[in-house]
């Protein structure tokens, strides 16, 4: 006896349905594939990048050239900063008392001894003042210069005597010399010159720095009047004189000790050279070793600046030492906490900007790791040049704000380029330590630019997306400027005349403002100006093709399309036919149809290798795959597909029209060949039954808009051509049923078409198809076709 199975209960029941996982547990299994947390390094990769170049474990340094505090800025941290000026007028003060140096060449002074020596003896050779030879006059002459109103025992034999008879008993000068030696021995140690070389600021004036050429490390300090000619001539004289009478002693000796000592002092050279290079580092050695004039601040106490006055170079100046110092005391608790807001921003920010992309935008931007690379490296060096361009000196972010915005615009389209901008805008305010003012501007140009950008359809429209730009940003400078109090001008002081209305200050700061406006709107004219030479690097990093670049490869003498006409010239009329009800299609339902047209001209460029294979450039010639299985058939036809990707590659096509060449057939079936295998296997009666899997192009499907679109006219042209009758309502009714079988096979589920939209686009279809196969009068006599 078999056992009766037991019921279960309806709690086991309920139990043993198989639920969806829950929320927690499709988070959990999403965190285990290794792409998110590809993207994730990707992510923070940017972030850290971020935050390196901007330094943001720093305080922020937010005060600006032209800045008007709206209340008084007091010191913050206690710091001392050095008095230029007064450090400035000691520093001047040290270099002039600073000893200069002088460079000492004494052999000229031995020269003078020896020439002394030489006069000496042509004077006393002679036994008598009448017997002196011509020489020997000359010679007398330097020593004794007659004088009418001397005495008879300053004449000139009494003189010659007195010399004679000093020197007798010498008749070798040996111990005159040495006289002479002693006396000039401290001008051959000091030196000697005329006066001073260096002026009263380039140093002391009392007492220079002397060395012997070559040895400038042994310089001695020597007093100015103990090397002055004027005075060292006169102390010359005194040595000279109780040199000679020492060592002679004779009643005539002083009288020949003043004329040996006047023709010494007559004819004293100048020895000393001023030597300007220790001179300078004597100098600026002195005033460097002046320790700064140091001027307190006291923290909670001392004004750094006045509220409502444009902050000025020495304010700025100032309020950086205040940064400084704040900067120094950070601890690392400080430094971690920074970043870590920073960090948090950065995420808040990701997840606007990823959310939007994610839920209303394209998401595969995020799920592709290149798409997403390209869109944080956008976002990073634009950060990046902010923060370079925000230097005191150009105070130029809008440019790379701009820039980008044109790029986001090109690349991802306005609306997304509108959300990206506006983060972009925020951030750079926050990184840079800007205030709400910067962010309107900025938001301003880099928005305005998006709105205004459209398409690109010549090489113009950049410079007049520019101006319009300019335009809007001026106006919000000005706008934010006079509502929040701003100027770029000192307001004059004192009170205004009466019946003046104060209108001065207020006029000031708008015509400071002016110049704001102005300079920011010049940076947005060059960053658009700029852009244009830009446009074919955007083009290849992203992928994307402007209107301007699309008019150029559209034109009919491209290669391809030559080689097109000539070797199939049907598939090339039913290219130019395709492309013109797409482009009008697409129009209508706001999608790119310049894109559209393109891509038309070059969907079918893969036929031109087997041309005779396709109806359209058969003509009356025999079907070639009569010959042929249905398989067979099927594979040529699809081939066409690659070979017209592999085709654009090697032309180097752009990505958009070589996803055309892809997309445009789907993965549809190849109905005809399909049929007619489908027949075969049936008549056969050990055939095997045929899979529609073998007879459908490999897609992918269309992923865009634009790719839908040439889909649909692509096949409703070709389907066109075969109405005997091509009526208005058959033409509806052909291409109604040709759209609903693509949207029964699931043709349009990746490319975000509604239903509303493909009903524009039959309408669309049908209109210009009508127009291409319009009834024609019949006129008398002609024959019907």
């Amino acid at each position: 006896m078999s056992a009766v199975p037991s019921k279960r209960t309806r709690v086991e029941r309920v139990q043993a349905l198989p639920l969806p996982p829950g929320r927690f547990q499709q988070l959990s299994e999403q965190f285990r594939h290794a792409a998110l947390w590809g993207r994730f390094a990707l992510a923070g990769l940017a972030a850290v990048i971020m935050l390196v170049v901007c330094q943001c474990w720093e305080p922020p340094f937010s005060y600006r050239t032209g800045y008007v505090p709206p209340r008084d800025m007091i010191a913050r941290v206690n710091f001392q900063v050095p008095d230029e000026t007064k450090t400035r007028i000691l520093q001047d003060q040290r270099r002039r008392e600073t000893i200069v140096y002088y460079r000492n060449r004494s052999q000229s002074l031995n020269q003078l001894r020896e020439a002394l020596r030489d006069q000496l003896f042509l004077v006393l050779s002679a036994p008598s003042l009448e017997q002196l030879s011509s020489e020997g006059q000359d010679a007398w002459g330097d020593f004794f210069i007659g004088d009418e109103t001397a005495g008879p025992d300053d004449s000139a034999l009494a003189r010659f005597a007195a010399l004679k008879a000093t020197f007798a008993d010498d008749p070798e000068l040996k111990r005159l010399d040495e006289a002479v030696k002693l006396a000039l021995l401290p001008h051959i140690e000091h030196g000697l010159l005329l006066s001073l070389s260096h002026s009263i600021d380039a140093g002391n004036q009392a007492v220079i720095n002397v060395y012997d050429a070559g040895h400038p490390d042994l310089a001695i300090p020597v007093e100015i009047d103990k090397v002055r000619i004027a005075t060292a001539s006169i102390e010359l004289v005194d040595r000279l004189k109780r040199e000679v009478i020492q060592r002679f002693e004779r009643e005539e000796a002083p009288v020949a000790a003043e004329m040996i000592a006047e023709w010494l002092a007559e004819r004293l050279p100048v020895t000393l050279t001023y030597d300007p290079e220790l001179s300078a580092a004597a100098r600026d050695a002195a005033a460097e070793s002046v320790e700064p004039v140091m001027v307190p601040f006291t923290a909670g106490v001392t004004s750094l600046a006045p509220a409502g006055r444009p902050l000025r170079a020495e304010k700025l100046e100032l309020l950086r030492y205040e940064w400084n110092q704040l900067r120094e005391r950070q601890t690392w608790t400080d430094r971690m906490l920074r970043v870590g807001a920073y960090f948090g921003m950065i995420t808040a920010l990701y997840m606007l900007v990823g959310g939007y992309i994610y839920f209303v935008d394209d998401r595969r931007m995020i799920l592709d790791h290149l798409q997403l690379a390209r869109l944080l490296g956008l976002a990073t060096i634009t950060i990046a040049l902010c923060q370079f361009a925000s230097r005191e000196q150009w105070q130029s972010e809008v440019v790379p704000l701009t820039m980008a915005a044109i790029v986001a615009a090109i690349a991802y389209g306005r609306e997304l380029a509108l959300v990206l901008l506006s983060a972009l805008c925020l951030a750079t305010t926050l990184f840079v330590s800007q205030d709400v003012n910067d962010l309107v501007s900025l938001s301003a140009a880099s928005l305005s630019c998006i709105l205004f950008l459209g398409r690109i359809r010549s090489r113009s429209r950049l410079l007049y997306v520019g101006i319009g730009a300019a335009i809007v940003t001026a106006a919000t400078v000005i706008g934010i400027g006079i509502v929040t109090d701003q100027t770029m001008m000192d307001q004059p002081t004192g009170v205004a005349p009466e019946g003046f209305f104060h209108a001065l200050p207020f006029s000031t700061a708008v015509s400071g403002l002016v110049s704001e406006a102005v300079w920011t709107a010049g940076f947005v004219v060059v960053a658009s100006l700029a852009m244009t030479g830009l446009l074919p690097l955007v083009e290849k990093l992203f992928g994307v093709q402007t209107d301007l670049s699309l008019l150029e490869l559209g034109d009919a003498s491209h290669p391809l399309l030559r080689q097109l006409a000539q070797r199939a010239p049907g598939t090339y009329n039913h290219s130019i036919n395709v492309a013109s009800i797409a482009e009008a299609a697409a129009e209508r339902i706001g999608a790119n149809g310049l894109l559209v047209r393109v891509g038309a001209y070059f969907h079918d460029i893969g036929k031109m290798f087997k041309p005779d294979y396709f109806i359209e450039n058969q003509g009356q010639g025999p079907n070639q795959h009569d010959s042929l299985q249905p398989a067979m058939s099927t594979l040529v036809i699809i081939a066409h597909v690659k070979d017209g990707a592999d085709l654009a590659r090697s032309h180097h096509l752009p990505a958009p029209i070589i996803d055309f060449i892809l997309q445009h057939h789907g993965t549809t079936l190849v109905e005809y060949f399909y049929h007619q295998a489908a027949r075969k296997s049936e008549q056969n009666p050990n055939g095997e039954e045929v899979s529609d899997k073998d007879f459908r192009y490999p897609g992918p499907r269309p992923q865009t808009l634009e790719a839908a679109v040439l889909m649909l006219a692509d096949t409703v042209e070709s389907a066109a051509r075969a109405l005997v009758d091509p009526t208005p309502s058959r033409i509806a009714s052909l291409v109604d049923s040709i759209a609903m079988k693509k949207l029964t096979d699931r043709q349009f589920d990746e490319c975000g078409l509604t239903l509303l939209q493909l009903d524009v686009i039959k309408h669309s279809l049908v209109k210009s198809l009508t127009a291409i196969y319009h009834a024609r009068v019949k006129y008398p006599g002609q024959q019907s076709a």
